[in-house]
Formats: C-alpha cells, sequence, structure tokens
C-alpha cells in the first residue's frame, strides 16, 4: 500500500529546512497518491483491496493531526463496506444515509477543517497520514453513491476547501516553496476528478485568477505613471 511503500523508502529531509522552493524530494508522496488512487479503480479484487487499504489503529500521528484520527477512520470503514456490499460480500443498505447522514458529513467536516489547517501551513516532509486522508477524501467524493449524500450535505463546505487551497497557491506568502504549492495544487486536481466539483473549481479559479490579473494590471499602471 502507500503507507507500505513510504515506510520502505526513508528519505532524508535535514536539507529542506532553509531551502526556498528547489527541493523536490517529497513529490513522490502525491504523485504516487494519484497512481496509486488510479490502480484500486481497476483492481478487481474489491475486498482485498480496501481492506489492505486500512492503515491499523495505532497508526502514528502528530498533535497537529490527532483531530484527523477518527473521521479519517470512520471514512476508511464506511468506503469499505460499501465496496464490499457492492461486491456482494456483505449486505448493507445505504438508503438510510439519506434520512440518517449527520455522522457521514460531521466526519467529512472534520476532515476538511483539518486538512484546511495542514495546507494553510504546511508542514513538510508531507506524512503518510495526510496523504491518506486526502486519499479518503478524494474515493469519497468520487463514489457514485456516497458522493451524493457528502455533497448535498457539505457542498458549502468543500466549497470553502476548495477556495482556501486556491487562496494559499496565490496569496499565501508562507507557501512558497515548491513542494508545498504541488501538494496543494495537487489536491484540487484530484477533487477535479468529481464533474460537480470540477464545475465549481473551474469557476473559483477563473474568478481567482481574473482578480489577480486586475491587481497586477493595477499595479502596473500605478508603476507607469511615474
Amino acid at each position: 500500500t502507500l503507507l507500505d511503500q513510504e515506510c520502505v523508502n526513508p528519505m532524508s529531509y535535514s536539507s529542506q529546512l532553509e531551502d526556498s522552493g528547489c527541493d523536490v524530494s517529497n513529490d513522490y508522496a502525491f504523485d504516487s497518491l494519484a497512481s496509486d488512487f488510479h490502480q484500486s479503480e481497476h483492481n478487481v479484487d474489491t475486498s482485498k483491496c480496501w481492506l489492505e487499504r486500512i492503515p491499523p489503529l495505532s497508526l502514528y500521528c502528530t498533535s497537529r493531526e490527532e483531530s484527523l484520527t477518527a473521521p479519517v477512520q470512520f471514512l476508511q470503514r464506511l468506503l469499505e463496506i460499501r465496496k464490499l456490499s457492492e461486491g456482494g460480500i456483505v449486505q448493507a443498505d445505504f438508503t438510510e444515509l439519506e434520512n440518517d447522514s449527520f455522522t457521514v458529513c460531521n466526519s467529512v467536516s472534520q476532515l476538511l477543517d483539518g486538512l484546511t489547517v495542514f495546507y494553510n501551513s504546511p508542514k513538510l516532509p508531507v506524512s503518510d497520514f495526510l496523504t491518506e486522508a486526502v486519499c479518503v477524501l478524494i474515493r469519497l467524493i468520487t463514489d457514485t453513491k456516497l458522493s451524493n449524500h457528502v455533497l448535498k450535505k457539505c457542498f458549502k463546505k468543500l466549497e470553502e476547501f476548495k477556495k482556501n487551497l486556491i487562496q494559499n497557491i496565490l496569496r499565501n506568502s508562507s507557501v512558497n516553496r515548491f513542494q508545498a504549492l504541488h501538494a496543494v495544487s495537487h489536491t484540487l486536481v484530484l477533487l477535479a476528478r468529481n464533474n460537480i466539483l470540477r464545475n465549481s473549481l473551474i469557476s473559483l479559479l477563473l474568478s481567482e485568477v481574473r482578480q489577480f490579473a486586475e491587481q497586477l494590471l493595477q499595479a502596473y499602471q500605478v508603476l507607469s505613471s511615474f
């Protein structure tokens, strides 16, 4: 799994502390995220695939990640049950989520809050736990059934999350390293796997880029007047 691969391939990050943006040695974590997710979509043995993806309960987390532990593990198990029921291995009625989706939506909200805190001030290297948290979010919003419930209840929260990511790319001066920007932008790309989120994401991007271009034009005009 992705977590196993990261444990087998430890890297030294001591040279990154004072780097202004040229070190991209940790791109592996987020590049692997996309390829790992793509591979899981085509895995015929869904029960084995999803069971292997569940990390142990004792997975180490930093203090900043502790608030993510419960929602990540809950959503992982929900996705596991969803896949097993789809394959006929277990019986589960997900129609009840229409009437009682508070726990799911609350977990998604906690997950987005935790990821927002991280992306506002990324700490490198990106931990395997946070990488897995992003994987869980993407699997959830691309699931054909669960995504409908999540989008109905958490669409506004997801919009705020996407807007925050875009703001970090364009305006957050503390997120100025290639690795940090790659982590933020790659998450936006993965969010766009959902058709509904993709359309709103494009609108947000165009709006921010247009505003940014207007500010550049205004600054140019001011300088030209001297």
